[in-house]
């Protein structure tokens, strides 16, 4: 056992004062006979054996209480074998503020354990408390006492973000300490927070971890529209991805609001498992949040959400115009979002007015057309889709040498079929099956070579549909003379989707915090903030930058509260607290206190007592 306060220990010693007290009184008694009371002794000699043994149960009861008073104010503690009281060092602690910490009571028992960890140090000791997670409460780079430590501890706040130990490690003062350097993290330990672990202090063997225990946790990790590229009738659908970190089955309620629009069911997740619930949304609503009830980790309960539905595309269609007036401007009789206007050449067309030009058949454009489409191309949200023709200049060429290189126009033996599409991208997501698109024939096509990008193929191997950037190509001819294809039910929701999947990626609306403000101007937040380049998002929520809604939210990895296992936890040689054994319960001061007021109620009950 050690004392934090030995000097109290001294006190003790005033013990002897209700001794010598006793002694003095018992000195100064002196026995007088008094014959009328003689033939009392033999009656009163029990009463008068308890008497004495009373008065010494109330000496011994005075003392202990001296001595119980005086050893609780010494601050006794027991040793550790582990974490022994008394070291010296120059402690560098890691107080994990991570929103994991947000789970149940977690980052009140980080705090706690963080106070515990620094009285278990020398009084000579010198301290860093270095945040997880840098920011608001980072408490400055520099060596400090005890007393500073427990007060910047105590100052530390919660972040809606994540961090690595490693960067931490490297936010140690500059300044060489007095003392070898321990680094003390007090956490819940989650793997991501050990990934590049620092082989330097691997190798010193001087990290300790003092564990603070988490749970289970449900997160939504992603909000997507099931189709992207679709384009919605009334109701729209949203992919919500829900993941569990439990190994617990989940079963709960998940909502999802917009405006005055709200939905909410109940799910049930299994242990560790990963699920896509559809949602569907009238398509009036384009931003809003989903929200899961009944788990302890709030801040990735909620996601905020600001979609782009595919609506007022505006197309400008040069050259064989015919078949994809037909596909774009209605399916089934219903209204197509997309304004479209034809021309049989660039010309003097402002092309600022439109987000995607076609150029189906086209042979070539001049140096002024080539130029102003690659104007048109640098703003953000547009796109150029080229359907090669009989051949293609110069000019032309320049534009799509980056997509691939023209060789020559193929005129097959009978006929070719579209034999292989990429139905991992969201333009052909929808033809799960195969065998839909191998329906389609080419009596003609243009072969080219590409690099990358190749979304499908005709049977001979060559590419038929490239996808690059902004630009796309279709290296068959959409006429009833080279295809078959201008007939088909895909023919529509391929051109469709096409078009469309320019236009939804035309401006970033969800971000997550600790992302840069930098691409915008300013943003104020929800609690009222300005942002501005070179700051970065810090909460989660509705932001607004020039009346647009951004939906920021909290990256879904630190959601996951699976702790560092024994075995790589004895790979980076960190040596591993359990709060249970190694701190809680070491002070025994409140012991001795409470031992003391028991032997002064023991000592006030013997005086009553007759």
């Amino acid at each position: 056992m050690t004392f934090l306060q030995p000097w109290f220990l001294l006190g003790s010693l005033l013990a002897a004062v209700p001794i010598l007290i006793h002694l003095w009184f018992r000195k100064r008694l002196k026995k007088i006979p008094f014959s009328a009371l003689r033939f009392l002794r033999s009656t009163e000699a029990q009463r008068f054996g308890w008497l004495r043994l009373r008065e010494w149960l109330i000496l011994l009861t005075r003392c202990l209480l001296v001595v119980f008073l005086f050893v609780g104010l010494a601050r006794p503690h027991l040793k550790s074998t582990l974490f022994g009281m008394g070291r010296l060092a120059s402690v560098c602690l890691i107080a994990d503020n991570s929103y994991s910490m947000a789970y149940g009571d977690n980052f009140e028992q980080m705090k706690r354990m963080g106070r515990q960890v620094i009285s278990r140090y020398s009084s000579n000791s010198e301290f860093c408390i270095i945040p997880l997670c840098a920011g608001r409460s980072e408490t400055g780079n520099f060596w400090m006492s005890s007393k500073s430590a427990l007060h910047a501890l105590d100052n530390i706040e919660i972040t809606y973000t994540d961090a690595r130990i490693r960067e931490a490690i490297e936010r140690v003062p500059e300044i060489a300490p007095k003392h070898n350097i321990e680094y003390v993290y007090v956490g819940d330990g989650q793997v991501e927070n050990f990934r590049d672990f620092p082989t330097r202090v691997a190798s010193q063997g001087q990290f300790i971890w003092v564990h603070v225990p988490a749970g289970g946790n449900i997160s939504i990790s992603d909000v997507q529209l099931k189709d992207p590229v679709a384009v919605p009738l009334q109701n729209y659908t949203l992919g919500v991805v829900l993941k569990s970190h439990s190994p617990r089955t989940w079963s709960g309620k998940m909502g999802i609001s917009s405006g005055d629009y709200y939905l909410e069911n109940e799910y049930v997740l299994n242990p560790h498992a990963e699920a896509v619930l559809d949602l569907e949304i009238p398509m009036e609503y384009v931003r809003g949040k989903v929200q899961i009830f009944d788990d302890s980790l709030l801040p990735d309960n909620i996601y905020y959400f600001n979609k782009q539905l595919p609506q007022n595309i505006k197309v400008l269609l040069i050259g064989d115009s015919l078949y994809y007036l037909l596909a774009l401007r209605s399916e089934s009789g219903r209204d197509m979002p997309f304004e479209i206007k034809t021309t049989s050449t660039i010309g003097n067309a402002d092309l600022r007015r439109y987000d995607v030009v076609i150029l189906s058949g086209v042979r070539e454009i001049s140096n002024s057309e080539r130029l102003r489409l690659d104007d048109f191309l640098s703003r953000p949200g547009t796109g150029l889709v080229v359907n090669l023709g009989d051949s293609t200049g110069e000019n032309l060429n320049n534009v799509l040498s980056e997509i691939c290189i023209i060789q020559e126009n193929v005129l097959p033996k009978g006929y070719v079929i579209v034999d292989w599409v990429d139905t991992s991208h969201r333009i052909f997501s929808i033809f799960e099956d195969e065998q839909v698109m191998r329906e389609v024939q080419f009596y003609q096509y243009t072969k080219v070579t590409a690099r990358d990008g190749v979304l499908s193929r005709f049977s001979t191997g060559d590419p038929f549909v490239i996808v690059r950037g902004n630009k796309v190509v279709i290296t068959g001819r959409m006429l009833p003379q080279y295809t078959d294809f201008v007939y088909k039910s895909s023919f529509v929701p391929v051109i469709l989707r096409l078009l469309v999947n320019f236009t939804t990626d035309a401006s970033r609306r969800e971000l997550h915090v600790g992302d840069d403000v930098a691409p915008f101007r300013s943003v104020r937040t929800p609690t009222g903030d300005l942002l501005e380049s070179g700051d970065r998002f810090k909460i989660p929520g509705f932001h607004v930058h020039d009346g647009e809604t951004l939906c920021v939210n909290v990256g879904y990895a630190e959601g996951n509260l699976h702790s560092l296992g024994a075995e790589r936890t004895a790979v980076l040689n960190i040596r591993k607290v359990d709060p249970e054994t190694d701190l809680a319960g070491s002070d025994l001061s409140a012991l001795f206190l409470i031992l003391a007021l028991l032997a002064l109620v023991v000592e006030l009950g013997l005086i009553l007592l007759r």
